[in-house]
């Protein structure tokens, strides 16, 4: 009898501190506002902010930087990419034309699309042989093993193919490019490139009095030097003149025949067409 009584108070004492354990009361969850949630984020980023600080400048002080030193992060220029090539380039040079403007115009296409596509001067320099055909091509492979680098090898193009004419030269080729069956325009152009071949600069009033001559005498007729100050102008005003020209021959019907012979018959003069009367009424 004694042992039960033992046992049963033993189980008593674990019930009372089961009861004891589940008696005790938990925490209460603890509320927090948005602005103190949004003060308490700023609060631990400063604090984060001056720990990562104090952080770089311990290491400074260790490599000897100086607490007025300041980093800087080095820039890295863009370098060209490994397929940049001259592959897609759509220049090419022959040297049949010994002219020096068409070396600078192939160099000039060179050059543009090899800073457009990032090609450095060594592939560039190896691809320069894909751009040149017939006798530039035979020139180039005598060479080649002669250049070293870009710059050397644009200078010995020029040198062969770039060798400027003398200036009597190049005005005896002016004077005798008078505008023929071509438009005012493109004979005003070509005659102004040519000019610009000349090793010296000449005035404007100059190089404008040598292409006004060199127009065909039906826009010299009906466009007086007097009324031209520039290049330019002489080119938009003999376009006006030929599209007016145009447009009278086809409001009388006269067929294009510029290099008609003039009538011999009196009922013929009597009864052709006047298209300067028609030009007038156009242009007034």
């Amino acid at each position: 009898m004694p042992p039960r009584k033992i046992r049963q108070q033993t189980d008593d004492n674990s019930d009372s501190g089961d009861e004891k354990v589940d008696a005790v009361p938990s925490p209460a969850p603890v509320l927090m506002s948005g602005d103190q949630l949004s003060s308490l984020l700023a609060a631990f980023s400063k604090s984060q902010a001056e720990a990562n600080r104090q952080l770089v400048e311990s290491l400074w002080a260790s490599h000897g930087l100086g607490s007025g030193s300041k980093f800087t992060t080095p820039i890295v220029s863009p370098s060209p990419t490994p397929t940049s090539n001259m592959a897609k380039c759509t220049a090419r040079f022959d040297g049949v034309a010994r002219d020096p403007e068409a070396v600078e115009a192939f160099i000039d296409s060179v050059e543009v699309y090899k800073e457009c596509a990032c090609v450095s001067d060594d592939i560039a320099l190896r691809g320069l042989p894909m751009l040149m055909e017939g006798e530039a091509a035979i020139w180039w492979r005598g060479v080649r093993n002669e250049v070293s680098s870009w710059p050397d090898a644009l200078k010995r193009l020029r040198a062969m193919y770039g060798v400027p004419r003398p200036a009597h030269k190049v005005f005896r080729d002016v004077f005798s490019s008078e505008q023929g069956d071509e438009l005012a325009d493109s004979s005003i152009v070509r005659i102004r490139a040519m000019l610009s071949r000349l090793p010296y600069q000449l005035p404007e009033e100059a190089r404008l009095d040598i292409i006004y001559d060199l127009l065909h005498k039906r826009i010299r007729k009906r466009l007086p030097r007097d009324g031209v100050s520039d290049i330019e102008t002489l080119i938009e005003k003999s376009r006006m003149v030929e599209e007016s020209l145009v447009e009278c021959t086809a409001a009388l019907n006269i067929p294009p025949q510029p290099h008609k012979s003039l009538p011999t018959v009196l009922g013929e003069r009597s009864s052709a067409p006047d298209v300067t009367s028609c030009e007038k009424r156009n242009i007034g």
